[in-house]
């Protein structure tokens, strides 16, 4: 069987990290705002004709390749977990992915508004704790590593604790990353 390559459309992600509307977007290109929408929410790139896609980049102020991002078919649209000093457990990997949209819009969110940082996961018996931690707070060569390493608009770094003794020294650190990136997420949950 042949595997064909995606080209993966990002306007939803561009237009979140610029704070763009689709009300925006829509009056510059002269087009509804239904269909704006409608581009936002396809993942391949879509038939556009060069004045177009011309319209968008003068609209958004990106280059063409701002908006796109080749992705090989081996590639599975499931949150994939990229070791940055330790192996993450396939078991801790499965509690994780359960809040991986809120994961990814927190640390977006948290580097929008405090700067490169990472998220602390504990998932406790009444439920998981998601908070976002600044790298300045963080004192762990490693963690500091993995944040100076990461790109916070395609994946998050996460400092796993296994309970809410935070003072220990016994987490994981590793970077998420889903099917959709960070700004997406945080558009989707926060409706921005």
């Amino acid at each position: 069987m042949q595997q064909f390559d995606v080209i993966r459309w990002k306007l939803n992600e561009v237009m979140a990290r610029n704070r763009v509307r689709n009300k925006d977007l829509a009056e510059a290109l002269d087009i509804t705002e239904n269909s704006v929408y409608r581009l936002r929410k396809v993942d391949e790139m879509p038939r556009l004709a060069p004045d177009r896609l011309n319209g968008i980049c003068a609209a958004l102020n990106c280059q063409p390749g701002d908006l796109l991002e080749w992705v090989p078919d081996d590639v599975k649209p499931a949150v994939v977990e990229e070791p940055s000093t330790s192996s993450a457990p396939q078991h801790l990997m499965q509690k994780v992915a359960k809040y991986c949209d809120q994961i990814l819009a927190l640390s977006w969110k948290g580097y929008k508004h405090y700067g490169p940082g990472a998220v602390v996961f504990t998932e406790a018996e009444d439920g998981p704790e998601i908070a976002y931690i600044e790298r300045k707070r963080l004192l762990d060569p490693d963690c500091v590593t993995a944040i100076a390493n990461n790109r916070p608009e395609e994946s998050a770094v996460v400092l796993y604790y296994p309970d809410r003794n935070y003072d220990q020294n016994d987490y994981d650190v590793f970077t998420l990353t889903g099917p959709q990136s960070p700004p997406e997420c945080y558009a989707m949950l926060y409706d921005e």
